[in-house]
């Protein structure tokens, strides 16, 4: 009579960033395969991934894709094709509250 039940399952719930994220698995690989080539000096790749991620940011509103996408820019901020991604915080991410002090935004006031 005070035994547990057995043989009761509870209901299986949906993670939650499984359910939220319409991003697929193939995508994210390739996201990887993105970080591993930026990590070690391909300037490509880190242009890419850069773009990648503030694409992710745009469609998901995930504050990690944005703050992520910063770290990669500031990695390679000198680079020439960062002109573009520059152009694109300023534009449409300063006044969010992760690059709202990153020097693009304060240089641009």
């Amino acid at each position: 009579m005070n035994s547990p039940a057995v043989g009761v399952t509870p209901p299986i719930e949906p993670a939650p960033a499984a359910a939220a994220a319409p991003f697929s698995a193939a995508a994210q690989s390739r996201l990887d395969l993105l970080r591993n080539q930026a990590a070690s000096g391909d300037e490509f790749s880190n242009w890419a991934l850069s773009n990648a991620l503030l694409d992710k940011f745009d469609s998901t509103g995930d504050s990690d894709d944005l703050y992520e996408a910063m770290l990669w820019v500031d990695r390679r901020a000198d680079m020439y094709a960062n002109q573009e991604l520059a152009a694109r915080v300023v534009g449409r991410y300063c006044g969010h509250r992760v690059v709202r002090w990153h020097w693009f935004c304060v240089l641009g006031e």
